[in-house]
């Protein structure tokens, strides 16, 4: 009798227990099935935010300086250069990118710094368009880019051109290609990147392509016997496709014009084979006039002279200042070509291009611009009636307290070249054919000059132009005098202080609220409302 009480009282035990055994299991399975759902709709949602953000550009930009976001300054001078003058047609604009989108921006962290502000660009004016090739599927996409036979466009260049409003490209006005390098500013000695130029970058180029911007002037030096532009008609032509305004000028009668900020940065003063010296007197001083506009003045200078020039003494001492000179003529049987009964001397790129060095020299940076930082080939580069020009100790250049000074070599014979000095002797080993020198007139500033002495008078010759590097580098040369870029009040380079984010008080508070206060709540009073379902359930 007692077993079957037990018994009784054991499965009344049991069926009482049952209830909550099953509320136990629709509450545990309801969890496991609201945290599966959870789970996959923040991850369907991060990947549609994710998404949506590389389409539209969303992001938020934390840095200090707005370095990834389009500043005030940029949308108001930028709405300023494409509003049309009245009764004018409005401005359209095609950005191409040489790869597809996703290619580009993920090629390295430059790039995707520059796609990111072209995203933001596109997005926010309607009239310019972002547009990708797979110019390495198609590479006759590129070929109206290329400014020689020897200019190769980069998967990772930028260009930029006038359009209709169907945004086909216009061909009267030639596109401006800009290296992805070029949207950033780098450290004047170590070449390091030190901030972001973008917004200056693209303003200059909307500028120059709708012809609200003054050209830089490359002054072409006359009154020594020099040829005139119609007779040098190679250096007028390589000069406009530069991008430079050409006014020959005398400077026995005439001064250098001076804007009012004294700054001639971007301008070039050209003595193409003189046949007399400057003048140098108290009366009449060319050397002085010369010398304040590259030292004052910030300007730049090429100097060509070959084995027919004369010694020109004053010009010579102008040009030591600068770590540079000229000696005999040159010549190599070994390596040269015969044309019209001149020898034409080729260069060595091996004597100073090295484009596998860590640390490149400048040498080797200027003509990776030709190159690409590739193997040059078969492309060679040649000098007519070659000169040597003289690279003189940097100690002798003169320089500001706050700045820096180099001459290097930029083009060289082989060593098997033979170099006839002033004294009549013959010396054998490798030549300089193209010199340099680099003047930095304070660290880490725009306020930089070079000057080139080139030892051939017929370097730009239309007759080199298929198959040498001639013009492609004199090119590069000049876009080291002149980058294309314009001043514009209160558009900088965004400094690249440090790489941590720095965060606005005001910000942070707002953010500190959300995870301490916000959050905690919600959770919590999630917790309640499952008790208390639990509890009257």
């Amino acid at each position: 009798m007692a077993k079957n009480i037990d018994k009784s009282i054991q499965n009344t035990a049991q069926t009482a227990k049952r209830p909550s055994d099953k509320r136990n299991l629709k509450y545990g399975t309801l969890s496991i099935v609201i945290t599966v759902i959870v789970i996959v709709l923040a991850l369907v949602i991060n990947g549609i935010a994710t998404s949506l953000s590389s389409v539209y550009g969303w992001y938020t930009d934390m840095t200090a300086s707005g370095i990834f976001s389009l500043s005030d300054a940029f949308r108001e001078k930028m709405t300023e250069l494409l509003e049309p003058e009245e009764g004018g047609e409005p401005v359209y604009l095609n950005i191409v990118l040489m790869a597809e989108e996703d290619y580009f921006s993920s090629m390295n962290s430059l790039t995707n710094m520059v796609y990111q502000t072209l995203k933001e660009l596109t997005a926010e004016y309607d009239n310019i368009e972002l547009i990708a090739y797979n110019t390495t599927v198609h590479p006759e996409l590129a070929e109206k880019y290329e400014m020689t036979s020897l200019d190769r466009v980069q998967l990772s260049d930028v260009v930029i051109e006038l359009a209709d409003e169907n945004h086909n490209a216009l061909g009267n006005v030639p596109a401006k290609k800009y290296s992805i390098e070029s949207f950033f500013t780098a450290d004047s000695s170590s070449g390091s990147y030190i901030g972001y130029n973008a917004e200056a970058r693209l303003l200059s180029a909307v500028a120059q392509l709708t012809g609200q911007s003054e050209k830089p002037v490359a002054y072409y030096l006359q009154g020594h016997g020099e040829p005139t532009l119609e007779e040098a008609s190679d250096w007028q032509e390589v000069l406009e496709l530069a991008g430079f305004e050409i006014q020959e000028i005398n400077l026995a009668t005439e001064d250098f014009p001076v804007p009012e900020d004294g700054d001639c940065g971007d301008n070039i003063v050209i003595i193409n084979s003189p046949k007399y010296d400057l003048l140098s007197t108290q009366e009449i001083s060319e050397v002085k006039k010369i010398r304040t506009f590259l030292g004052t003045n910030y300007g730049n200078m090429i100097v060509v002279e070959d084995s027919s020039s004369p010694r020109l003494p004053a010009l010579e001492g102008l040009l030591s200042e600068w770590g540079l000179g000229y000696g005999g003529s040159v010549t190599d049987d070994q390596h040269s070509v015969s044309s019209s009964g001149t020898a034409k001397v080729i260069v060595d790129y091996a004597q100073t291009y090295d484009p596998s060095a860590s640390s490149p020299s400048m040498a080797t940076q200027i003509l990776s611009r030709t190159f690409g930082g590739e193997d040059p080939g078969n492309t060679t580069t040649i000098f007519g009636t070659p000169k040597e020009v003289l690279i003189l100790d940097n100690s002798q250049i003169v320089q500001g307290m706050n700045g820096s000074a180099s001459s290097f070599s930029l083009l060289k014979t082989y060593d098997t070249a033979r170099t006839r000095t002033t004294d009549g002797e013959t010396i054998t080993g490798s030549a300089t054919m193209l010199g340099v020198s680099r003047m930095v007139w304070e660290l880490n500033s725009n306020e930089v000059s070079f000057v080139v002495a080139l030892g051939s008078s017929d370097f730009l010759s239309s007759e080199y132009e298929g198959s040498c590097a001639n013009r492609s580098i004199m090119y590069a040369l000049l876009n080291l005098m002149w980058d294309n870029v314009m001043t514009f009040e209160g558009i900088d380079y965004k400094a690249f202080d440090t790489s941590s984010l720095t965060v606005p008080t005001s910000a942070a508070t707002a953010w500190t609220v959300v995870c301490v206060v916000v959050i905690p709540v919600l959770v919590a009073g999630l917790g309640a409302y499952v008790y208390i379902r639990r509890r009257h359930s």
